[in-house]
C-alpha cells in the first residue's frame, strides 16, 4: 500500500471513530430522555389517580347531599 493509501485509511478510521462515538452519546442522551419521560409519565399516571379519587368523591357527595335537601328545592 502507499503512503497516501495508508493516510487515508488512517483518515477513514478516525472518522469512523469520531462517528461510532457520536452515535454513542447520541444513544446515551436518548436513554437519559427516555428515563425522565418514564418519571414523568409516573407522576402524571398518580395525579390522573389522585383527581380521580377526588373526583368520585366529589360526586358521591353530591348525592348525598341532594338527597338531604327537600325534593321541593332541587332543580
Amino acid at each position: 500500500m502507499d503512503p497516501s493509501g495508508v493516510l487515508l485509511a488512517l483518515e477513514e478510521r478516525k472518522k469512523w471513530r469520531e462517528r461510532r462515538e457520536r452515535i454513542r452519546n447520541r444513544i446515551k442522551q436518548l436513554e437519559r430522555r427516555k428515563a425522565y419521560l418514564h418519571k414523568e409519565l409516573d407522576r402524571v399516571r398518580k395525579k390522573v389517580a389522585e383527581y380521580g379519587a377526588l373526583l368520585s368523591g366529589l360526586k358521591g357527595a353530591k348525592i348525598e347531599d341532594e338527597r338531604r335537601i327537600p325534593p321541593a328545592v332541587v332543580r
